[in-house]
């Protein structure tokens, strides 16, 4: 019962010689009640996937997909206006920056408002309570007066709250949060992480948590999704994050969390740069970093299969991982 479905999606950029795709052949599951998180580096696709799933990709991107469904309907086949019908009052939306996307000329309340009014059909003054109350719902002190500021009398961590508040205007199924906590400070980093992991156990909504954040992510989910150069590489439980990630790759992401202790020696867990996407190597995108690398891993790509346990892996180095 997925509240969010994608199977084989594709986006790409430019035309003819100049195409580049950089999301290939994900597919993307999240359950009701269910928090997943999508994890890696700057340049991994992870948004882009994020944004094909929420209809809200950037001009010139094009997506394509044998299968996209939402709250049960079929999206693959809907127009723009029904794709904003089925998404707009199920579907919340927190991005990476909130002073970016929050208006600086509009105060707080009524840009809240705007979706009870629309999608939620109220008055002016019912839209105002409601804003009030999902303020006060993520903890902002004296949502009554605060409703009246503007964003940029609000700090960092309001601003974030402010939105999730904004998602929660509508009734949501399900909440994609693309790096919801980044330049925020380690504290409120962990309150905002409360917040969504109380949204989902109180009220059932679904999320989306899209971080390069290995850490962060096996905190709240339940499970996780790895994607490097625009392919999922592994998926698992999140509770078998630290003991059983398979692939190279993830088990890098894990070394690279900071040990706090300073008699611990760090090294480095990942060397070489990001796959570039129009200039990917032949083979498996991560083998020119993979210190397990040997001569399969140079010549095919291997494909995403699932493995006797039920989770997903491409990698050469495990049985059940046949090459493309």
């Amino acid at each position: 019962d997925a509240v969010l479905e994608l199977r084989d999606l594709q986006v790409s950029f430019g035309a003819g010689k100049h195409e580049v795709t950089v999301v290939h052949d994900v597919s993307l599951r999240v359950g009701r009640g269910e928090i997943v998180g999508v994890v890696g580096e700057s340049g991994s696709g992870k948004t882009l996937t994020a944004m094909a799933a929420t209809d809200l990709l950037p001009s010139g991107a094009r997506r394509a997909a044998s299968a996209w469904a939402f709250d049960g309907t079929d999206l693959l086949g809907a127009d723009r206006n029904g794709r904003a019908a089925a998404l707009g009052g199920k579907l919340g939306v927190v991005f990476q920056d909130p002073m970016s996307s929050l208006n600086p000329a509009r105060r707080v309340g009524s840009q809240l408002s705007d979706t009870s009014r629309f999608w939620g059909k109220r008055t002016r003054a019912q839209a105002h309570d409601d804003a009030v109350d999902r303020l006060r719902r993520v903890r902002i002190a004296a949502p009554e007066r605060r409703v009246d500021d503007y964003p940029h009398e609000f700090s960092g961590g309001m601003r974030q709250r402010a939105m999730i508040a904004m998602g929660l205007m509508a009734t949501p199924q399900l909440i994609v949060a693309d790096e919801p906590t980044t330049a925020l400070d380690v504290t409120v980093q962990a309150d905002v992480m409360t917040l969504l992991r109380e949204l989902n156990e109180e009220q059932g909504t679904a999320v989306l948590l899209v971080s390069h954040n290995i850490a962060l992510v096996a905190e709240i989910c339940h499970r996780v999704v790895v994607m490097y150069a625009g392919r999922i590489v592994e998926e698992l439980p999140a509770a078998d994050l630290a003991t059983g990630a398979r692939h190279p790759y993830t088990r890098a992401l894990l070394s690279a969390v900071p040990n706090p202790d300073p008699d611990v020696r760090m090294e480095p867990a990942l060397v070489g740069e990001v796959a570039d996407p129009g200039n990917l190597p032949p083979g498996c995108a991560f083998h020119p970093r993979c210190p397990e690398c040997f001569a399969a891993c140079r010549d095919r790509t291997p494909a995403l299969t699932s493995t006797d346990d039920g989770r997903q892996l491409a990698c050469h180095l495990f049985p059940g991982s046949p090459a493309t």
